[in-house]
């Protein structure tokens, strides 16, 4: 590191002790004491946040400041970490910032960006991750996790142990997978997908985008989703069977298990498929308006 890289303010990162415009080396790096469960909160408006787990009490922060970059706070106290790239006033959207966040692997997360991708791996504790425009990717092992973008991609990876996960996205595709536990998913108009494993719960709502689901259900497992216009494929099994439960107003109902589809009304539009388990199996609804129900127990 250059000399033009010290000193540093405490609580304040800077680029170098000159402005932004006038540095040579846009690198930068700086180190803080951390709870080994703390909270850390990160913030960047444009250019990739990278989030690392690791096995020390400290969070570390490095990267590349783009020209129009002011600085980045880096303040810690109160079991509290906080990560903030600072553009000039009235130059809100036009710096960019690559950032890597080393944090204790226990740690509570919480990311927000507009125009950044967000990446984040080995982090147990709970995390929080949004992006207006960038894509999101996440290894997710923490209870009560939320993934959010709305325009951008979002790709959510677990390690196949209960938990509680909610992912969400306006116009951008979901994949999720090796997830288990609770998932909550909405989506307007961007295609979902989800592979789970023992999953006791699914909710899904789509609007214009398609919804796939694959996997296992715990015994007991509960599965609601609801469509508008694209097509549901559900590709699902537990112990002792699946009770199943199907409308759609204008769309069909197909697959190998679908051998039971009735017409809600002589007249009108409107099919309807019923199935019931002799065992406690898990249950499963789905209702479309327009869009296909696919359904499947293998």
């Amino acid at each position: 590191m250059t000399p033009l890289l010290k000193p540093f303010r405490a609580g304040l990162l800077m680029a170098c002790a000159l402005p932004a415009t006038a540095c040579a080396d846009d690198s930068f790096e700086r180190r803080v004491p951390a709870d080994a469960s703390g909270e850390v909160v990160i913030s960047n408006v444009s250019g990739t946040i990278d989030v690392r787990g690791w096995d020390r009490n400290e969070v570390q922060v490095t990267g590349n400041l783009g020209d129009s970059v002011e600085r980045v706070d880096v303040e810690s106290s109160n079991g509290r970490t906080i990560v903030k790239v600072i553009l000039p006033r009235g130059n809100a959207r036009d710096g960019e910032a690559d950032i890597e966040v080393q944090v204790p692997k226990n740690s509570y997360v919480e990311v927000s960006a507009v125009s950044a991708d967000v990446s984040s791996r080995g982090v147990l504790g709970t995390q929080r991750l949004k992006s207006v425009s960038g894509e999101v990717t996440a290894d997710i092992s923490g209870n009560e996790s939320e993934v959010r973008s709305v325009s951008g991609d979002v790709t959510v990876r677990g390690v196949g142990k209960p938990s509680s996960l909610r992912v969400a996205s306006v116009s951008g595709s979901l994949d999720i997978s090796n997830m288990g536990g609770k998932i909550d998913l909405v989506t307007v108009s961007g295609d979902a997908r989800l592979q789970g494993s023992e999953v006791s719960e699914i909710r899904g709502r789509t609007t214009s985008g398609s919804l796939e689901l694959l996997g296992k259900l715990a015994r007991g497992g509960r599965v609601e989703v609801e469509g508008v216009s694209r097509e549901i494929t559900l590709r699902l099994s537990a112990p002792g069977g699946l009770s199943v439960e199907i409308e759609s107003f204008s769309g069909d109902i197909h697959g190998c298990l679908a051998k039971g589809v009735e017409r809600v009304s002589k007249y009108g539009p409107g099919k309807r498929l019923t199935l019931r388990t002799v065992e406690s199996g898990a249950r499963v609804r789905a209702k479309t308006l327009s869009g296909d129900v696919d359904i499947c127990d293998r």
